[in-house]
């Protein structure tokens, strides 16, 4: 039987999840929510979903949906994941999964209460690509790794949009939007946390929020983690390895899609690796309902967010105050 899925919220990256649902082995979209019932329905046709809710909390009442997805903006997340919890749904909850440590942890424990898995949506950690950059770096092919280069940027054009509106402090800004893909995957192949990060940031005028970002964490093994982010920069996104003995070039780090590549480069040898299959949204979502079910281990561990989440506020702080943040 097909997983029934629940969509909190009409935005851009709920549409983007609604398709994975639909190409999905095993997965459906049974209802979708927003606080504007017109919006709701349109979204709903456009999707395939067979219901519209004019309300998270009607979503949330509805007995046939198992699984809620939550995309709703940051600031959000906490008070839905709660109610979701409450309600009795597994929860893929769309990153950063909170603002706070604190928020992340009463999140986690509501869901542990309820006996419901609560698992942060980042579907890059899906792709075999991801798995197997580890995998290389973990060998030492390239030696030991001495620094991550990362970038994530684009240009966001209304000003309404929810990323540039909502508070520094709550979730705004390119750091918390996509920024935690850079920290999330700098921890995830040197397996630690760091010990010190530095951020400096470009607030705009209007927005008040990051819409520059550039950060830095020196790990206790000594790797540095550079990354830039933008909300106002032309697009880019990549991210470079470099080892005691070689690099590799990875043109699509969070997105790989159905078909992607990367480089390695190790003294004068250059091979590349190429991957092809079901994107990172579908390889999510088919992947949460297995955790769900008990048929698979958590992709990205309680552990994993509240680590992530404590490095991310870090960050902010040090922009804010313009020194470094021991960890």
């Amino acid at each position: 039987m097909a997983g029934k899925w629940g969509i909190l919220g009409t935005g851009m990256i709920a549409g983007v999840f609604a398709r994975a649902l639909k190409a999905g082995d095993g997965t459906s979209l049974c209802a979708v929510a927003s606080r504007d019932l017109s919006k709701a329905k349109a979204f709903a046709a456009e999707a395939g979903a067979k219901k519209a809710y004019g309300s998270y909390e009607a979503l949330l009442a509805d007995p046939k949906i198992r699984y809620v997805y939550i995309g709703l903006p940051n600031e959000l997340h906490c008070e839905w994941a709660l109610k979701a919890a409450e309600a009795g749904k597994h929860i893929l909850c769309e990153k950063p999964m909170a603002v706070t440590v604190e928020e992340a942890q009463r999140m986690f424990a509501a869901a542990e209460e309820a006996k419901v898995l609560l698992m942060e949506a980042f579907m890059y950690r899906f792709h075999p690509q991801t798995a197997r950059l580890r995998g290389i770096v973990a060998s030492g092919e390239i030696g030991d790794l001495r620094v991550i280069r990362s970038r994530f940027s684009f240009t966001i054009g209304d000003p309404r949009n929810v990323r540039l509106s909502f508070p520094y402090e709550r979730g705004g800004g390119g750091l918390m939007d996509v920024g935690c893909y850079c920290t999330s995957f700098s921890r995830y192949l040197t397996q630690e946390e760091p010990c010190q990060v530095f951020g400096a940031a470009q607030f705009g005028a209007e927005s008040g929020v990051d819409e520059g970002f550039v950060g830095t964490l020196t790990f206790p093994s000594g790797v540095l983690a550079v990354f830039d982010v933008g909300l106002k920069f032309h697009g880019d996104t990549r991210a470079d390895l470099m080892g005691t003995k070689g690099s590799i070039e990875i043109p699509a780090p969070w997105k790989p899609g159905a078909k992607s590549s990367f480089k390695v480069r190790v003294g004068r040898e250059t091979r590349e690796e190429q991957f092809e299959g079901k994107p990172e949204f579908v390889l999510e979502a088919e992947s949460f309902q297995a955790m769900a079910e008990g048929l698979a281990e958590p992709m990205v561990r309680p552990e994993e967010t509240l680590g992530n989440m404590k490095v991310l506020c870090a960050l902010r702080e040090s922009a804010r105050r313009c020194e470094v943040i021991q960890l």
